[in-house]
């Protein structure tokens, strides 16, 4: 009687789960990382030797980097960041060509990622880059990403999500949305 009950409550529960789980950062990320990697190995792109780097998102509609008072810059941010963890889960080679050649150290800390271009190395190991773009709409934002050749420039991968805004904008009665304040009642 126990296991039956137990075999039902999971039974009950687990949509539940992958619900909760697709509406948070990590079920987007995990979901994008997935059409991806599914694309990729279907057109037998993924060689296993293909690097791929991330870059920073920007608006759809203009090709700008979103305003820093914006509340999809944060969406931005935290989905790459996490991207970079369920590409790895799929053996996808990846390159942070943030990091240094050194590590820093100063009395704040270690660190070895940076944005300082005179840091960098101007000419990363990339084959593939990660390319995003963010497009508002009612009720959240449309993600969309794009696996792309440095080499050729061809489309390698696509996919994309739509976003709640309760997911990056919560409890907020206002917002910056495309540099002007709005109001949400």
């Amino acid at each position: 009687m126990l296991r039956a009950g137990l075999l039902l409550l999971t039974l009950v529960l687990s949509p539940l789960v992958a619900a909760h789980k697709a509406n948070t950062y990590e079920g987007v990320a995990d979901d994008l990382a997935e059409q991806l990697v599914v694309q990729l190995k279907r057109q037998g792109a993924d060689d296993g030797f293909s690097q791929l780097g991330l870059t920073r998102w920007v608006m759809a509609d203009s090709l700008a980097l979103p305003h820093p008072h914006d509340s999809v810059t944060g969406l931005s941010h935290q989905l790459s960041e996490s991207l970079y963890t369920h590409l790895q889960e799929r053996n996808v080679r990846l390159i942070d060509y943030r990091a240094q050649d050194y590590v820093s150290l100063s009395k704040q800390g270690a660190t070895l990622l940076t944005r300082d271009p005179q840091r960098l190395n101007q000419q990363p190991l990339l084959d593939w880059v990660l390319v995003g773009t963010m497009a508002p709409e009612q009720g959240g934002v449309i993600v969309n990403l794009r696996v792309i050749d440095r080499t050729s420039q061809q489309v390698l991968a696509s996919a994309n999500r739509f976003v709640p805004k309760h997911l990056y904008a919560d409890n907020r009665r206002s917002e910056m949305v495309g540099g002007k304040l709005q109001r949400n009642f």
